[in-house]
């Protein structure tokens, strides 16, 4: 499953709270320009497939690029 990070939502104060978003913002920029490298595919295809929660086979993970190889046990 491709999906975007989450955060551990508390009762702190504003600025706390904004900190912890903007680097959860940080984060999912990563995630995004580390998936579209690795995938060939561009930054919109997969920051919509993170926002939507993509869930996907072994092989139709390998398929889109995410992992090299599929074992079974």
């Amino acid at each position: 499953m491709i999906h975007q990070p989450i955060a551990t939502f508390y009762e702190a104060q504003i600025e706390e709270f904004v900190i912890e978003v903007e680097e959860l913002l940080k984060l999912h920029e990563i995630f995004t320009r580390v998936y579209a490298n690795r995938t060939g595919k561009p930054l919109y295809v997969v920051s919509n497939d993170m926002e939507i929660d993509v869930f996907m086979l072994a092989a139709e993970a390998q398929v889109h690029r995410i992992v090299d190889l599929e074992t079974f046990a």
